[in-house]
């Protein structure tokens, strides 16, 4: 299953844009922090995640700061990219 769940603040936002069929596309980043548990250790983790919101979603009215619970997908940037991004298919406050 490559189905994912965080809460995060929004702390960079590009400029709207759309496809050239018109779909609008949002990219941004989310700061995740949490205390996690590995090998019977505590840690705190600290991440930033390139996301990207396409379609209606998109048209809602982001800001910096904004903190949301975020549940979407991996994929990779492009077919020749390894890097990964986080579509973002819901937003619940």
């Amino acid at each position: 299953m490559n189905e994912y769940s965080l809460f995060g603040e929004i702390i960079h936002m590009d400029t709207k844009r759309f496809t050239p069929a018109g779909m609008p596309v949002l990219s941004f980043r989310i700061r995740a922090e949490s205390k996690q548990s590995e090998a019977g250790l505590k840690r705190i983790v600290n991440v930033d995640i390139e996301s990207v919101v396409i379609g209606e979603l998109a048209n809602n009215d982001f800001k910096m700061g904004n903190k949301f619970s975020f549940f979407g997908f991996f994929d990779k940037r492009s077919k020749k990219s390894t890097h990964l991004v986080f579509h973002v298919t819901q937003i619940k406050n």
